[in-house]
């Protein structure tokens, strides 16, 4: 199969200049295999980075005016997050008071070194408004000093990673879900949902997603990608990611393929360590590079493409020492070969080239900050994401110090100069081309008009009481129209991917008596919130599985009951999804992984030498629905466990209780008290259960293998 496949190739019609160099860009492009063997057959017999810290020109002499221009060209190649700050000089690490306005300092900082940019996350985000508020200032500052429009950034993927609140934006079920309707519904969800997070995002003042995902994922125990990742197939992943790049971005949203060269066959999170893909050459171009050539070479190539935090030895096992001295294989971040020679030079990717966070262990573990960006920067990336934490002054104070000294070193050797020049106009040309000074040509209340006109803010009113048995629906009722779309591309996508994985002759369930096993209380509040959409009149208890629950319990339940629910979500899921509900008790002692399908089976067997129905919902990876089927009637697979927690909700009696039975059971059917979840994925189960929908989903994923 040939490395590249064009998705739109065409006969060229050379009808001007401009032609003839796309026509001879496209013909150099069809010689990357056999030119890209040929200069990885060469030995690599000394770090590409061993020299780049001696300068290449004896001229000690630097004037002001030369390291001036140098720190502020880097400032535009910088892009920080602002997730907290305090004034009060509390320390870095203890620092966490949320930035929803942006203090004097940091306006100063912005300015006053020339930043590029900033990436927000959902410390950030209380509102619409405030949002829209906040982001104004950011540019309208950048602009009275005379600086470029800033790149706004977020990590707005769909699915688990989702910055802004539900009441902005739904989350969607997020990429895997999208791979398991295209059998049937091809490009039409990820063209929707890139669509509409661009038509969300503009108004709002963000003008950069970091989305979408295009790592495959072959890794069934992946613990970053997993359900970010389109699917397995490298040929559909290029053209679902294609279709949400093109979408998003025609709405006027900057995209961001991550994570070059590809993350998805890996067992360790970027974000904790740093993990190696021993792909070889021919898999890597096959695989895990095919969508990035592809996406690179449509008719609408993203505007970034980041970097993953990965060692990839068949594309570049250069050797460099690390902090500690030891020798290691180059992360492709650093590596010139995978960012310079690969990206830029042999897929021809000409626009900006962003890092992974720089403060992730995959890097910051081994590297110094300034090391890490100079290397950065020296591979060939245009954007350093997240070069320094800055959570007080004197964060600051070391922020502008690392500048000056990585100005320094930059105009004493003539090689760095000349990378920072040009990316300095890539980084230029970006901005002028995508017009990002244009948010603060229309006023502010512009932009306050046109976001409140797109969420669904206006719907949750603090001082108005919902009925719990009223709540679930509230939201869609009373929706503004583009909000009202996103929760009709929410249901429909979750409702055309979800997977009967085995056990269609056992549907649907006869039941009157249900009893779960859910990941958390939320979860189980929130089947409970689906389970009475489909029958009022069912029973149904639940026990949440932070800790786990008493086995005599257990066994009571499933005695009196007609069916059982086990939720799984493997990999675990962190615990700020958690959704709060949870006792701080029973976090502390938190069930691992293994404890929690080793408890599963038991509850399952238990419930199948009773002769109840027995159902197994995946609701995140389906790998592991093959070990239920010794033991579970049904599988199905929602590849999306998000659920709302309403603002007006309160802990129940039961959450609030420390008793044995009371702390582990959830009962709801009693009364109007309590929280008020919900979740669209566990609708959709409950609707396939009860016969109302019949399953269509086609798992993205080998999940028997």
């Amino acid at each position: 199969m040939s490395f590249f496949t064009f998705n739109k190739t065409k006969t060229p019609v050379i009808t001007s200049s401009r032609s003839v160099l796309s026509a001879l860009t496209l013909f150099r492009k069809s010689l990357f295999i056999a030119g890209f063997i040929t200069a990885v057959a060469v030995p690599c017999f000394a770090s590409d980075f061993s020299a780049s810290f001696t300068p290449s020109s004896a001229n000690s002499e630097v004037s002001d005016a030369q390291l001036t221009k140098a720190k502020l060209m880097i400032g535009q190649k910088m892009m920080l997050d602002l997730r907290y700050f305090c004034q009060d000089d509390t320390l870095s690490k203890q620092c966490r008071t949320p930035v929803t306005s942006i203090p004097q300092p940091l306006l100063n900082l912005l300015s006053s070194e020339n930043i590029g940019g900033v990436i927000l996350f959902s410390e950030n985000i209380h509102s619409a408004k405030q949002l829209v508020t906040m982001n104004y200032e950011l540019q309208a500052n950048m602009r009275q000093a005379g600086k470029e429009a800033l790149f706004i950034a977020v990590d707005q993927e769909g699915g688990r990673v989702a910055r802004l609140p539900t009441t902005i934006l739904p989350a969607f079920a997020g990429n895997l879900a999208i791979g398991a309707s295209a059998h049937q519904h091809g490009n039409a969800f990820a063209s929707n949902i890139g669509e509409h997070i661009g038509r969300t995002l503009l108004p709002l003042g963000i003008n950069t997603n970091f989305a979408p995902s295009v790592d495959i994922n072959s890794e069934p125990n992946n613990p970053v990608i997993n359900v970010r990742s389109f699917g397995e197939s490298p040929e559909q992943t290029a053209e679902l990611g294609e279709a949400f790049v093109s979408a998003m971005q025609k709405a006027g949203v900057l995209s961001a393929l991550k994570h070059f060269p590809g993350h998805g066959d890996t067992r360790v999170d970027s974000h904790s360590g740093l993990p190696l893909v021993d792909h070889s050459l021919k898999q890597a171009q096959s695989g895990d590079l095919l969508p990035f050539a592809n996406i690179i070479n449509s008719d609408t190539p993203p505007a970034m493409v980041m970097s993953a935090h990965i060692q990839y030895p068949s594309l570049d096992n250069t050797t460099i020492k690390n902090k500690q001295g030891e020798l290691q294989i180059v992360p492709a971040t650093l590596s010139k070969r995978i960012l310079t020679d690969m990206l830029r030079n042999r897929l021809g990717f000409d626009g900006l080239i962003v890092t992974d966070a720089l403060d992730m262990a995959g890097i910051s573990q081994f590297f110094t900050q300034e090391e890490a960006v100079m290397m950065a920067f020296d591979a060939g990336a245009d954007i350093a994401l997240m070069p320094y934490t800055i959570r007080n002054q004197r964060d600051i104070a070391a922020f502008k110090a690392m500048l000056n000294s990585l100005a320094m070193r930059t105009v004493k050797d003539k090689q760095k100069m000349e990378r920072l020049t040009a990316s300095h106009q890539r980084v230029l040309r970006m901005k002028l081309h995508h017009q990002l000074g244009r948010y603060v040509s229309k006023p502010m209340s512009w932009w306050l008009n046109e976001a409140q006109a797109n969420t669904g803010e206006t719907t949750l009113r603090s001082d108005k009481v919902i009925p719990k048995s009223k709540a679930a629906g509230y939201l869609e009722e009373n929706a503004n129209a583009l909000y009202l779309k996103g929760k009709q591309i929410e249901k429909a996508l979750s409702e055309s991917s979800v997977t009967l994985l085995f056990g269609k002759n056992k549907l649907p369930v006869k039941a009157m008596k249900w009893v779960a096993l859910m990941p958390d209380a939320a979860r189980c509040l929130a089947l409970e919130d689906a389970l009475l959409a489909v029958d009022v009149n069912a029973q149904y208890a639940c026990l949440p599985l932070i800790e786990l629950p008493n086995k005599g319990l257990v066994s009571r339940l499933i005695t009196q009951s007609d069916a059982l629910i086990v939720g799984d979500i493997t990999p675990l899921h962190a615990s700020y999804e958690l959704g709060g509900l949870d006792l701080a008790s029973q976090l502390a002692n938190r069930a691992s992984g293994a404890q929690l399908n080793a408890f599963g089976a038991y509850a399952m067997k238990l419930a199948r030498s009773h002769g109840k129905t027995v159902i197994f919902a995946a609701m995140r990876m389906p790998y592991t629905a093959k070990a239920a089927m010794d033991y579970a009637d049904i599988g199905i697979a929602t590849y999306d466990y998000a659920v709302t927690v309403l603002p007006e909700s309160k802990q129940s009696n039961a959450l609030q209780d420390n008793s044995l039975e009371k702390s582990a059971l959830i009962d709801t059917n009693s009364d109007e008290s309590g929280p008020r979840v919900s979740s669209q994925s566990l609708k959709t189960l409950m609707k396939v259960l009860s016969g109302k929908l019949v399953p269509k989903g086609k798992s993205p994923v080998s999940w028997q293998q």
